[in-house]
């Protein structure tokens, strides 16, 4: 698909229509009046980065990074969104260009020193001494608080987060929409690297393609086919090969060495469609064709993956998930080795709540989606994970992404 042409006065319909998000204002409002808020003060950070509360109550991605404070420009990279209990909104932006056409709020200011701006707008609006909920204390840059605190003494900011959390972890209809094409982006973008990886060790042919591959060579393809499909961007394809397929984690993203043949190798793809993002890991091997060892742990993890995506059900704690899968890789010889934090709710961020972590108790509601993600690392040698994206329903869950799990040869 193609969306670049897509005139500005038809954008709205592709992405959360505005009639969407003035219904989440007045959700939110309802809220802190309830308790006892003034006004809410919303923090959002770079569109790639912690944008999730201020994207959902404006359609605004701040399009710069979060930058270091110098001089005058003393905020780049975030935004803020003053919404009254009575009142009209305002938004306070970096100066840089936004898409008017897009953002729901009902005055746009802009400015090099947004705790300058902010501060000006609370006197104005008659707001100097107000008790504001913050919502983002854990990314307010803390040299604008203590000049917004320093300007305003009397300004009294209680963290309010969950005022805005507390709604975003049900999705709506037209939020589900974007992650169900999200997912199928990232299918589109693996399934490249899966292709690309597939080549390994087989003898160049008339097309050129040849029997080096490199962890770089794979994460660029499947980049770029994502972009294509329509991805707003990719925030990294991890290509972990070899011993590094144990790590679970790793910085770079992707280095320029060989991938060998007979090696597992971890494909982990983030990004987002029209703001929504989606999170999809796959482990492949290179060569197609498992040694017994790793076939062993391929097809537990993989069995683990089915389990904890079928425990996902209406009131189930989300411990209870990490339980499921656990004791069956423990049944397996691999509990040792399994992975403790096994998910977490998608949306406007990567990462967002509820998490599928032990000791949490939040039960699973209708409208949550989740990243669920057993996983199986051993050091030294080697490491797999299954990642599924999947709606909570009223029954069993709905399962987003549909490219393949199991990508080795054999039964």
């Amino acid at each position: 698909m193609n969306t670049q042409d897509a005139p500005f006065d038809t954008a709205q319909e592709q992405g959360i229509p505005r009639e969407e998000v003035l219904d989440r204002q007045e959700r939110v409002r309802r809220r802190l009046l309830q308790a006892g808020l003034d006004a809410l003060l919303v923090v959002g950070r770079s569109f790639y980065d912690r944008v999730g509360d201020l994207a959902y109550l404006t359609n605004h991605f701040p399009p710069f990074p979060a930058t270091v404070f110098s001089g005058q420009q003393k905020g780049l990279g975030h935004g803020l969104l003053l919404l009254p209990g009575e009142g009209p909104t305002a938004l306070v932006i970096d100066g840089r260009a936004y898409r008017e056409e897009l953002v729901v709020a009902d005055e746009v200011r802009g400015g090099s020193d947004l705790g300058a701006v902010l501060a000006e707008l609370l006197r104005e609006r008659r707001l100097a001494t107000a008790r504001i909920g913050l919502v983002g204390e854990d990314i307010l840059p803390l040299a604008m608080f203590r000049a917004l605190t320093q300007a305003l003494p009397a300004l009294e900011l209680p963290a309010a987060g969950h005022l805005v959390r507390e709604l975003r972890r049900r999705k709506s209809p037209a939020e589900l929409r974007l992650l169900r094409r999200g997912a199928a982006i990232a299918g589109a973008g693996l399934k490249v690297a899966v292709e690309l990886i597939g080549t390994v060790g087989h003898t160049p042919g008339a097309s050129g393609t040849g029997a080096t591959v490199t962890e770089s060579d794979v994460c660029a393809a499947g980049i770029a086919a994502a972009m294509r499909e329509g991805a707003d961007f990719i925030r990294y394809l991890r290509v972990h090969s070899g011993p590094y397929s144990a790590w679970g984690s790793r910085w770079p993203q992707a280095m320029p060495r060989a991938i060998r043949v007979g090696e597992l190798v971890d494909l982990d793809i983030i990004g987002a469609y029209w703001g929504y993002q989606f999170d999809v890991l796959r482990t492949t091997v290179a060569g197609g064709r498992p040694d017994a060892g790793q076939r062993r742990v391929l097809e537990a993890v993989l069995e683990a993956s089915r389990r904890a995506v079928a425990a996902c059900r209406p009131g189930t704690p989300c411990e209870d998930v990490v339980r499921v899968a656990n004791a069956y890789l423990e049944e397996q010889g691999y509990g040792r080795y399994a992975r403790t934090f096994m998910g977490h709710g998608i949306g406007l961020e990567t990462v967002e709540e509820p998490y599928l972590a032990p000791g949490d108790r939040t039960p699973l509601e209708p409208g949550m989606v989740l990243c669920v993600e057993p996983g199986v690392y051993i050091p030294g040698w080697g490491g797999a994970s299954i990642e599924e994206e999947i709606i909570v329903t009223g029954g069993a869950p709905e399962q987003i992404t549909h490219y393949p799990a199991k990508l080795w040869a054999g039964p």
